[in-house]
């Protein structure tokens, strides 16, 4: 019995020890995993540590920038309110200039008013003169049988040429439309054009009924610079006629160009001393012009931004400005003898079409549309009626050659 007894106890202590050696490593097992566990918990904290760290750097730096940012928009702010008060400063001074221009610019329209009416009174004054003188001559005559030639030696009337100053007024007026498109970045309204009260040259009238007399009207002593020309028929064609070619031909070694004052070219044919302006070339300029001017004005009504409106109305204005140049360069040539219209074509173009063309390119302003559409239709009523003279175009040429090869 007491062997069985023992045989039974030592399985029950082998287990009993299996139990504790299980017990010692389920628990160093459960110790490595609490120290892993306590490791990465520490590694995890030192991580978000370093990064809660990293954040807040970043968080200053970006504050730093804003704060910074901020500083510059405040003294933006205030160098913009500075601008602002300096350019209310310069408007102010515009406006006050503008008024100034535009009482000094009636008070040269009424001088010029009264220059007409003195000399109306001299011409009067020398008409009675003339006519007293008549009769003092006829008395002398007739009761003493004395010739007084000494009467008949009457000093002509002073003349006056307003021409620099007429011109120094048209310049204002460009001046003025300019400037006040400038202030408004916009169209200039109708009652508000200063300029308007100005003319240019010969016979203009601005808005508002006021009118400057031209320059044949001031000065009616004046000689006029340029009378227009008959319309001179062409003669009977030679039975033989030269074929057209050969005188296009002809006509072109005779066709010389020169800049008209740095716009565009002025074309004419020179042969010695005879020089005649070239009227189809003259058309040519318009044509352009006008082109480009539609151009502008297309992109002009598609435009919103008013800095972009200003400098597109600008532009205009320089197309305007450089076909006016060309038309005031012939005039002036023709007026002093030196270049010539031709004689077959003078029934349309000549001193007087001319001007006419002229004054309306120094009077109006093409950023009105009324006032361009007023151009071209005129402008194009009279290349219609030039070129219905020039056709057939074979007589034309043959007498554009005769004129410039007659001695």
């Amino acid at each position: 019995m007491g062997q069985e007894r023992n045989i039974l106890q030592e399985p029950t202590h082998v287990i009993q020890e299996i139990e504790g050696q299980l017990d010692k490593l389920l628990q160093r097992k459960i110790d490595d995993i609490e120290r892993d566990l306590a490791a990465r918990i520490s590694q995890e904290k030192e991580a978000a540590r370093k990064q809660k760290e990293d954040v807040e750097r970043e968080f200053l730096k970006e504050r730093d920038t804003l704060s910074e940012y901020r500083t510059t928009v405040r003294a933006a702010e205030e160098e913009r309110n500075g601008l602002l008060l300096e350019a209310r400063k310069h408007f102010d001074k515009v406006v006050y200039l503008q008024a100034e221009i535009e009482g000094l610019a009636r008070a040269t329209v009424d001088e010029i008013k009264k220059v007409t009416e003195v000399q109306q009174k001299i011409e009067d004054l020398r008409e009675k003169t003339a006519e007293r003188a008549g009769f003092l001559k006829t008395d002398l005559r007739d009761r003493f049988g004395i010739v007084a030639d000494a009467l008949d030696k009457e000093d002509k009337p002073l003349s006056l040429n307003l021409d620099e100053e007429l011109e120094k007024l048209r310049r204002i007026k460009e001046l003025l439309a300019i400037e006040s498109a400038a202030v408004g970045l916009g169209s200039v309204p109708e009652d508000d054009r200063g300029a308007e009260d100005l003319a240019a040259l010969d016979n203009s009238e601005g808005a508002g009924g006021l009118r400057i007399p031209g320059i044949q009207e001031l000065v009616a002593e004046m000689p006029a610079a340029a009378e227009p020309q008959p319309e001179v028929e062409a003669g009977p064609e030679p039975s033989e006629e030269e074929p057209e070619a050969a005188v296009e031909a002809a006509l072109e070694s005779c066709r010389r160009t020169e800049p008209a004052n740095g716009n565009g070219e002025i074309h004419y044919f020179q042969k010695d001393n005879k020089i005649l302006i070239d009227g189809e070339s003259l058309f040519s300029a318009v044509d352009k012009t006008v082109e480009e001017a539609r151009r502008l004005s297309v992109k002009l009504g598609q435009t919103e931004s008013p800095k972009d409106q200003f400098f597109i109305k600008q532009e205009l204005i320089n197309w305007q400005e450089g076909l006016r140049a060309l038309f005031l360069r012939v005039i002036k040539m023709t007026e002093k003898r030196i270049w010539e219209l031709p004689e077959y074509t003078g029934g349309v173009l000549n001193a007087q079409s001319l001007r006419g063309i002229l004054e309306q390119l120094s009077m109006e302003n093409w950023s009105n549309p009324e006032e361009f559409a007023a151009f071209t239709a005129a402008a194009a009523e009279l290349r219609t009626a030039y070129f219905d003279r020039i056709t057939p175009r074979g007589a034309y040429l043959r007498a554009l050659k005769k004129e410039i090869t007659a001695p």
